[in-house]
Order: C-alpha cells, then sequence, then structure tokens
C-alpha cells in the first residue's frame, strides 16, 4: 500500500523550508522559491502564496513516489513523513543511494536516526586543519550545519517516537 504525506509531514517539511515568494539562491548556489521549490527557477521571480502551495503539492507527490517505491519494508505513517522530509531535503537520487535506505531495506529500523545524522554537513572547512582532516582522511574536510542538525534531529524524533513537535 502506498503511503501519502500526512498533516503533520506536510506542516514538518513546511517549517523545515519555510515559504519565500520571490527566488533566491540557496546555499547551494541552486535557485530556489517558495517550499525549497527548485528547477527553472530564474533570479528575480515572485510567486504568489498559491503558486507556492502548489509547488509544493507536486513535489510533495514526486518524493513520495520515490520513497514509496525504494522502500521494500513496512513503515509507520510517522516513518513515512521522516523520510519524506528527509528526501524532500536531499533529493530523491541522493536517497535512493543512501546507506540508509540499505539498512532500513535490510530490516534494521534502529540505523535510521543514525543515517540520518550523517546528512549534517554543508560548506567546506578550511584552513591548514581542515586540509589535515581531508589529507589523512579522517573526515570529509566539511562543517556540521546547525540548520540541517536541527531538521535531522527533529526527523529522526519523528522517525523513532512519532513525536512531530
Amino acid at each position: 500500500m502506498a503511503h501519502k504525506l500526512s498533516t503533520a509531514g506536510a506542516d514538518l517539511i513546511k517549517g523545515f523550508e519555510g515559504v519565500r515568494l520571490n527566488a533566491y539562491e540557496d546555499g547551494a548556489g541552486v535557485m530556489t522559491i517558495g517550499y525549497g521549490h527548485t528547477g527553472d527557477i530564474k533570479a528575480g521571480e515572485t510567486i504568489t502564496q498559491g503558486q507556492a502551495d502548489a509547488y509544493f503539492l507536486d513535489d510533495v507527490k514526486r518524493v513520495e513516489e520515490a520513497v514509496n517505491a525504494a522502500v521494500t519494508v513496512e513503515l509507520k505513517q510517522c516513518q513515512f513523513d521522516a523520510l519524506v522530509s528527509f528526501t524532500y531535503n536531499i533529493g530523491d537520487g541522493a536517497f535512493k543511494s543512501s546507506t540508509l535506505l540499505k539498512r532500513l531495506n535490510a530490516g534494521d529500523y534502529d540505523a535510521v536516526p543514525g543515517e540520518l545524522d550523517r546528512w549534517v554537513y554543508a560548506g567546506e572547512r578550511i584552513g591548514l586543519f581542515a586540509e589535515f582532516v581531508r589529507w589523512a582522511h579522517l573526515g570529509s574536510g566539511k562543517k556540521v550545519s546547525p540548520v540541517l542538525k536541527k531538521r535531522r534531529d527533529k526527523e529522526a524524533a519523528v522517525f523513532k517516537t512519532g513525536t512531530y513537535t
């Protein structure tokens, strides 16, 4: 049975994404508008709240389909909602190739929160220490994003306990 994102799940995503009716460049240089909608967005573009809502529904439908197609184990509604929020943020290609999905599909539900916590990095650290870390293969040299860390912690809580607030 195919799952659909719950109202609480939609509110979770909207809370993290926020809504912006004017196009902006996200932290990775991608033009974005509405609730994190990307695609054929141009600098200076503006939309209405109705258009932002329509983009959101279209984007959620695509992500729901991707999660439903990729996950082969049974999910509770809260688990599905957490995975849709995660996939909405990282993209369905990254989700489909993730270790998180592999472990989940192997039945290791307990691994999901830890796997979510691996997706908290953004931006490059700079300086000699960062160069050494990369050279010595001690890490990626990327820095933890407090925004992504907060989002992953919340997605983990929703996945584990169904606590949305």
